[in-house]
């Protein structure tokens, strides 16, 4: 009586192994892709602006929080520029590919002056943290959307 348990069991585990396959072995199209790093860069605006807006009043703890979603997020960029997903909606520039391993240094450079404002912020050194706020846009932010973002529009 335990062989059909055990048959049962190998056959469950074989479709469960093929369905998690299946799903997870298609590619996500360019839209999606493009939706999804979109929706990220999204989430470090809004990081961005609560922080700015945060350190106006000493509130550290949301600046560390803030900091450590945009130092999360930072280390998912280079995986959300997979070749081959320009749309019409993407703000990417061809030179992201072309200079791929620049792409990556801005990437993580971000990545590493977010954590250090989490931590200077979490540790309440309001001096640290203002000095990492003062270039943090510009050398991180701005590192990466000057060679490789197309500029959003002229507001007249």
């Amino acid at each position: 009586m335990m062989r059909p348990s055990i048959g049962l069991g190998a056959l469950v585990a074989v479709t469960t192994l093929l369905v998690a396959v299946l799903t997870t072995a298609q590619p996500k199209s360019p839209a999606d892709v493009v939706e999804e790093r979109q929706k990220l860069m999204k989430q470090n605006g809004d990081a961005w602006k609560n922080i700015q807006d945060n350190a106006k009043t000493a509130n550290w703890a949301v600046v560390a929080a803030n900091a450590e979603i945009i130092s999360k997020n930072a280390a998912k960029i280079p995986s959300l520029f997979p070749e081959g997903s320009l749309t019409d909606k993407s703000k990417a520039k061809p030179e992201i590919w072309q200079k791929w391993p620049e792409f990556e240094s801005t990437a993580k450079k971000m990545e590493t002056e977010a954590a250090r404002l989490q931590s200077t912020a979490a540790a309440g050194n309001a001096e640290g943290s203002q000095d990492i706020i003062k270039d943090l846009g510009r050398n991180a932010c701005g590192a990466c959307h000057t060679p490789f973002r197309v500029p959003p529009p002229r507001q007249g």
